[in-house]
């Protein structure tokens, strides 16, 4: 089972963390491991052997331990730019040393300040707690269990929502500009980039998901349209459109493959043996085309009929599907003699063909009979029709469930897997996410508007006509929590999880940026048994321009009073000056660069703006609290890496005056 979300769990990890008494806490300095040099395997493979020895730790018949590798820098990574390091989490049994498999740690790091003394038991337990809180003032410099929804937009934008802040709704992190309007996106298996189509521009662009920036367009065929990852996520595969081509791309290098002549028309893909082989539909041909992924060479043609859509791999059946809504007909290929081996009949209008996790149950979505039909692979035969639906158009699996989005309401259906053996009717589930239907946005989009979240149990569902998203844990009736995309029609969602996996059984790792050398305080949580642990880190390779780029290159000073006491309802503004640090050369701020946060805390209330000029170098926004309490003052300039929380924050009170009457008579 994978690790929960933090912020979906952090009260009850912190009501935990009271209860556990005597912590164990190690102060060790390991000798820091040579630099292996990057390997360009996917982040959930093996990690490559680390040299140094671990810190360790044993606590409760538990013995955890953790060792971190820097990687060198890339060739192409800008001066100043921090290195990425492997973290290594391994849980074993103290007695036998068998690895506990399928626990859920998490893990920081905190560059200590020069004297301050090792945290002791108490400081432990607090800074873990005050990382729970997801507060922006207590956010470690390594954070090994980040995570992050990625939005496709309708306006030409991928939002970078963070849920683990501790706002009601205010996340937003990053806007990533794509540069027109895009079609379909993949993200890498390394998490290293967001691949976007963007037909109009013939080019994909690539977004770094380390700065959120895009790196570069890469030009392709005609009009992009669907892109594919193969399983090794080496390739990615994209259907121009506009030209009866396929790109393909060597993701390690960014490099694009001559084009490869298809057939006109929009095209599918599908992968088999192992990912070793491509196979390519075209709409307007009549014959799948099979390709050697490693080399892109073709390997021959199946004939099959003209208007394929969608293409799915079956490893139970060991054979590939297309579905052919003109025919009304699903054809099996047989892979490996490259040829058909069945015709399955099925109703027409089929706008969706995709396999449950476990490869046997295939769902096929009609959208105009309102129907989803449940094909089993291993009998080639529609084993249920399921009705009840209001024009779905996408489908979603968990290992549990298969999630149905309907587009003419606001229900989406869940399906429970497990139920479809025999030949009852299978469980069904409608929730409610959000109030708008699907079909009332500017556009429904191409990819898929529901993620499943990392922990396998709930998904993530773009509300696009809500502008919004939703978190749905499974179990319960109706989405848990929302998030708001800020006026932008979110048409699909992704989850950039960054966390710790299981590697290997009882070995979780993750990757970080680390950005300056000395002592770092290592804070590790595991939840079952309920354990926290400090261990001790030094890190001495981080080159010294790293460091120095830390420095943050505009200077926030406010020029009005945080001691003062506010009072509800009454407009103020808040004067202060934004300049370029002193010897950074940066260029004076604009106004639209800027964004301004005012946040009650505890609390839903906050406001989101611009603020105006009123000189060079100086702006001010009005604050109108609602009601007494405590505020916070927060500014980012996100075009400059300052991300909401990075500049110094200011807190302010508030209170009715005749409280703060009383407070002030009552003080000697």
């Amino acid at each position: 089972m994978r690790k929960p979300f933090v912020f979906a769990t952090a009260g009850l990890l912190s009501t935990g963390l009271l209860a556990v008494g005597g912590h164990a806490f190690l102060t060790r300095a390991p000798a820091q491991p040579s630099e292996p040099s990057e390997s360009s395997e996917p982040w959930g493979s093996r990690p490559a052997p680390l040299t140094a020895p671990a810190a360790k730790v044993t606590r409760d018949g538990v013995s955890l331990a953790f060792d971190l590798t820097l990687m060198p820098r890339r060739m192409e990574a800008e001066q100043g730019s921090p290195l990425q390091a492997l973290a290594r989490v391994a849980v074993t049994d103290a007695r036998t040393g068998e690895p506990l498999a399928g626990r859920r740690p998490l893990a920081w790091m905190r560059l200590r300040p020069p004297g301050e003394p090792a945290p002791d038991d108490a400081a432990c337990k607090a800074r873990v707690r005050s990382y729970l809180g997801g507060l922006l003032s207590a956010q470690a410099d390594v954070d090994f269990n980040a995570y992050w929804f990625l939005t496709l937009n309708h306006d030409q934008t991928v939002s970078v929502i963070n849920p683990q802040i501790a706002f009601d709704r205010t996340k937003l992190q990053h806007l990533v500009s794509v540069g027109g309007g895009a079609a379909d996106w993949a993200l890498l298996p390394d998490r290293s980039a967001l691949y976007v189509t963007v037909p109009a521009q013939d080019t994909v662009s690539v977004v770094d998901t380390q700065r959120f920036v895009v790196t570069r367009p890469l030009r392709v065929g005609s009009q992009p349209g669907r892109i594919a990852l193969s399983p090794d996520g080496l390739t990615a595969w994209v259907s121009n459109d506009g030209d009866g081509t396929v790109s393909v791309i060597d993701t390690p290098a960014h490099a694009v493959r001559d084009p490869v002549d298809v057939g006109p028309g929009p095209h599918a893909f599908g992968f088999s043996d192992s990912g070793r082989t491509a196979w390519v539909s075209a709409r307007d041909a009549t014959a799948l085309t099979a390709l050697d992924v490693a080399s892109g060479e073709v390997l021959g043609q199946v004939e099959v009929g003209a208007g394929v859509t969608a293409l799915a791999w079956s490893d139970v059946a060991r054979a590939l599907f297309a579905s052919r809504p003109g025919a009304r007909e699903v054809v099996v290929v047989d892979a490996a003699r490259r040829e058909v081996s069945r015709r399955i009949p099925v109703k027409g209008g089929l706008d969706a063909l995709r396999f449950d996790n476990t490869g046997r149950w295939a769902f096929l979505v009609h959208r105009d009979t309102h129907t989803v039909d449940i094909l089993d692979a291993a009998s080639g035969q529609v084993a249920h029709t399921l009705t009840g639906f209001s024009a779905p158009d996408s489908v979603v699996f968990t290992d549990a469930f298969a999630y149905v989005r309907n587009t003419t309401d606001s229900r989406v259906t869940l399906v429970e897997l497990k139920t479809l053996e025999g030949t009852g009717t299978p469980a069904q589930v409608h929730i409610t996410a959000g109030q708008r239907p699907a079909a009332d946005a500017r556009e429904l989009g191409r990819s898929d508007p529901i993620a499943p979240l990392p922990e396998g149990n709930g998904v993530i569902i773009a509300g696009n006509a809500d502008r919004a998203l939703f978190l749905y844990q499974e179990g319960m009736m109706a989405p848990r929590g929302t998030h708001l995309n800020y006026g932008r029609e979110p048409r699909a969602v992704k989850v950039l999880d960054r966390s710790l996996r299981e590697a290997e059984p009882g070995v979780f790792t993750a990757r970080g940026s680390v950005r300056e050398n000395g002592t770092y305080d290592v804070q590790l949580l595991l939840d079952n048994p309920r354990v926290v642990a400090c261990l001790e880190w030094k890190v001495g390779q981080v080159p010294l321009d790293a460091s120095l780029a830390k420095t943050l290159p505009l200077k926030l000073t406010p020029e009005f009073d945080a001691k003062r006491t506010y009072a509800p309802e009454e407009t103020v503004p808040l004067r202060f000056r934004l300049e370029p640090t002193a010897g950074t050369g940066a260029p004076a701020v604009a106004p639209e660069e800027i964004r301004v946060l005012l946040f009650r805390t505890p609390g839903t209330w906050q406001v989101r703006t611009e603020p105006r000029r009123v000189a060079d170098g100086v702006f001010e926004v009005d604050f109108r609290p609602p009601s007494p309490g405590q505020y916070k003052f927060v500014v980012g300039v996100e075009g400059r890496g300052l991300d909401l929380g990075r500049l110094p924050t200011s807190t302010l009170g508030v209170s009715s005056p005749l409280a703060a009457a009383v407070t002030s008579e009552s003080t000697p």
